[in-house]
Order: C-alpha cells, then sequence, then structure tokens
C-alpha cells in the first residue's frame, strides 16, 4: 500500500508524540478518563466515544493517550487519526492499520470516513489482531445505524457538556452556581465566554449533523423547535402542539423533535405508567443537556424552569436518561421525577427553589406523599435553595437537599 506524501504529512501532525512534542491537554475529565480506561482494559470490544460537536471528546481522547504514556506505553505505538481531516481522503485505511501495527488506534469522527463499519469489523475479526481501537463520532445517529455490522464487537460511552463537579474545576469566578446555571457546561464556552459561541455551535449541529443527514430544506422550524421547548422547561407538551404552532404536520415535528435528541440537544422524559401505551402516547417534558443552549434561547430567565432542567442533568448523570420519568394523575397532581431503580423501587424528586421550608412544603402535590402501583418509594428528595434537612411530612421521611449540594453528591 502506498501512502502519499500528503497523507504522510498529515498523519505526522495528527500525533505529535511520536516526535516528542507537547500536547495542550486542557483540563482533565478523570471521570471519564476512569471509564474509558476500564472498558479498555478489560474487554477486546471497540469502544465509541459519542457526544455532540464541541462537548470535549478529541481532548479526552488526547488526555487519555497521554495518559498511555505515562503509564510506560510507547508513544510510537499509539495513532491518533481524524477521519474528516480532508488530507486522508483516499487512504486505504484498512491495509494501514494492520501494515502498522500499532497497539492503540483511535479514530476521531469515525462516521466521515467511507465504509468505517465494514471496516472496523474486518480489523476486529483479524485472527491475530491485538490492537484496541478507540472511536469518537458526533453523529450518533449515523455511528448507531452503522452497528450491525459490529454487533457484539463494540460498546459505548457518551461524554456530556460539564457536569456541576467539573465546571467548578474549569471556572474560575467565585459565584460557581449562577456561572453553572448561566454559562452550562460546553468547555471551551466555560473557559472563553465568547458571545456568539452557543449560536455558532447550534447552526453547526443543525446544519451539518442535522439537516445534511436528513436532508432536510428548511432549517428554521428545527431552530424553533429548540425555542419552543426551552420556553416550556418543566411543562408537558405535545408534537401536535409544536406542529400546530408552526404550520407543520405532526409526523414532521416528531421527527424534528426526535433529531435533536439524537444530536444530545435535549432529552425526553416520558410520563411514568405500568402501561406501554401511556408512556408512549402521554404529553412528555423536554430538557436541554446543556443550560447555556437553552438559556441561548430564551435568556437568563424563569430560574425554577432553569434549576429543574439542571436537576434533570444531575440525574442523568447518576442513573440514565431511560430510567427518569415524570408522575401526573388525572386531578393534575405532579412529581417532577420519577426514577426507576432496581428491585422495583423509585425515587421523588421535586425541584422546588426556594429558601423556606413551609413554603417548600406546601407547595408539594399530594402525589408525592403517595405509593406509587406496586412500587415501593425507596426516597423522596426535594431539591430546595437553601434548605437541608430531613423532616417527616404527611407520615412519610422527606429530604430537602439544597441545589449545590445535590449538584455536588450522588443520591
Amino acid at each position: 500500500m502506498e501512502v502519499t506524501e500528503q497523507q504522510k504529512k498529515a498523519i505526522e501532525l495528527l500525533n505529535p508524540w511520536h516526535t516528542g512534542k507537547k500536547v495542550d491537554l486542557g483540563i482533565l475529565r478523570t471521570g471519564y478518563l476512569t471509564k474509558i480506561s476500564d472498558i479498555v482494559n478489560t474487554r477486546k470490544q471497540i469502544l465509541f466515544i459519542l457526544g455532540s460537536r464541541r462537548v470535549g471528546k478529541t481532548v479526552t481522547l488526547f488526555q487519555y493517550i497521554h495518559q498511555l504514556i505515562n503509564q510506560g506505553v510507547s508513544p510510537k505505538t499509539i495513532l491518533f487519526l481524524s477521519l474528516d481531516n480532508t488530507n486522508l481522503e483516499g487512504l486505504d485505511l484498512f491495509t494501514y492499520l494492520t501494515e502498522s501495527k500499532y497497539k492503540y488506534i483511535f479514530l476521531d469522527e469515525v462516521h466521515y470516513f467511507p465504509k468505517w463499519a465494514q471496516i472496523l469489523k474486518s480489523l476486529y475479526d483479524l485472527p491475530n489482531n491485538r490492537s484496541k481501537i478507540i472511536c469518537s463520532g458526533s453523529s450518533s445517529k449515523l455511528i448507531e445505524d452503522n452497528k450491525a455490522f459490529l454487533t457484539g464487537r463494540s460498546t459505548s460511552i457518551t461524554i456530556y457538556p460539564l457536569s456541576y463537579i467539573e465546571f467548578q474545576k474549569f471556572n474560575k469566578n467565585s459565584d460557581k452556581l449562577d456561572d453553572y446555571l448561566y454559562y452550562g457546561g460546553y468547555p471551551e464556552y466555560v473557559l472563553e465566554k465568547q458571545p456568539n459561541y452557543l449560536n455558532e455551535l447550534l447552526r453547526d449541529v443543525i446544519e451539518k449533523d442535522i439537516s445534511k443527514l436528513h436532508s432536510i430544506k428548511n432549517n428554521k422550524y428545527l431552530f424553533d423547535i429548540c425555542e419552543i421547548l426551552a420556553k416550556q422547561i418543566g411543562f408537558k407538551g405535545s408534537s401536535n402542539k409544536i406542529a400546530k404552532v408552526l404550520g407543520l404536520d405532526n409526523k414532521t415535528a416528531l421527527n424534528y423533535i426526535e433529531y435533536l435528541r439524537e444530536v444530545k440537544l435535549i432529552e425526553t422524559v416520558y410520563q411514568y405508567s405500568d402501561s406501554l401505551n401511556e408512556r408512549l402516547y402521554a404529553p412528555k417534558k423536554y430538557y436541554f443537556n446543556d443550560l447555556g443552549m437553552r438559556n441561548s434561547f430564551v435568556g437568563f430567565s424563569d430560574i425554577g424552569s432553569l434549576v429543574e432542567n439542571a436537576v434533570f442533568i444531575k440525574l442523568d448523570e447518576l442513573y440514565g436518561s431511560e430510567n427518569i420519568y415524570y408522575l401526573s394523575d388525572t386531578t393534575a397532581n405532579e412529581v417532577d421525577f420519577v426514577v426507576t431503580m432496581k428491585n422495583d423501587e423509585v425515587i421523588f424528586i421535586e425541584s422546588k427553589y426556594r429558601d423556606l421550608q413551609e413554603s417548600i412544603l406546601n407547595s408539594l402535590s399530594k402525589s408525592f406523599s403517595k405509593d406509587i402501583f406496586s412500587k415501593k418509594v425507596a426516597r423522596r428528595v426535594v431539591i430546595t435553595n437553601s434548605v437541608d434537612e430531613k423532616i417527616n411530612f404527611k407520615n412519610v421521611e422527606i429530604e430537602l437537599i439544597s441545589l449545590v449540594k445535590f449538584l455536588e453528591r450522588s443520591l
């Protein structure tokens, strides 16, 4: 296989550690490095690092490469290729990787390379292959659609915007909570605070990761839907209502919401019910995966909704969005979040950003003190502004936790 001079130069520049040069590693995201290390050290499977644009996937890969080198791995046995680099077009990737015999192969933005899934399958299935393969991609949809080629051969983790604990390492100001609620967690934005950063990021996500993939002719509807969802954080909504407001048919509105979820801009929370049909067809709640992105549409307003979104992000971090629901009955009694646990247990969580115990308790719905179907309510937690204590209320124990402590701890 002949590698062109242009391709050789691109590979050299993408791998500065081959010649002893340093890479700017930024602030370590140790939690993700631990997850990556655990998978790479214990499994043969190809690891996919997923997440939205500019969430820090590439920097995290560099941090892990640096960690390997510090652990004694020879730098020249580690290869990093950015597969959206136009200088690598035409590279016979399979032949290059098999002939070069790298021990660690990192393929950034892997979904941009033609037939990437087939190439990875062929590499993985080689009898004497011992290489560890780690890939990243900002299009979860493209990667998931092609992973049929890699059934049983791959696993994945998703990198999200900075958690509040991570945010504190990045943000040097003293008023960290308000800054977190305002700026959110995109690392570069938190560090540099450029005014148009999030607008440009959103445009890239919609134009390159949604519109191009799904052949959407009018991107304006996607921006409009984002704005509508940002205004109704914490409230039940439906694609039907959004469709009517925008003059779309319901299927199109539903598809557009799903596209926004695929690129990790938003998450959908379903109503909790023993009936699958009710879960699917009841109104949904929508939350942004980043607070700064939500604020880019509606400003730093409606602190109650903003805090509820922050609570969702923390719950997602702890339990995964697939285990988070809301509860609503026929008399409009609601519980903000129901987290499903093992052993048929659930946790109730309410967001009441207030600083007086009496007003907090008086605002709780009747459902918060009741049992739920056949499940055991293991804990009832209320997120407050500044109140921290356990109390007995209506014959059940309720934990009042301030937002700061909630964001800094595990439930």
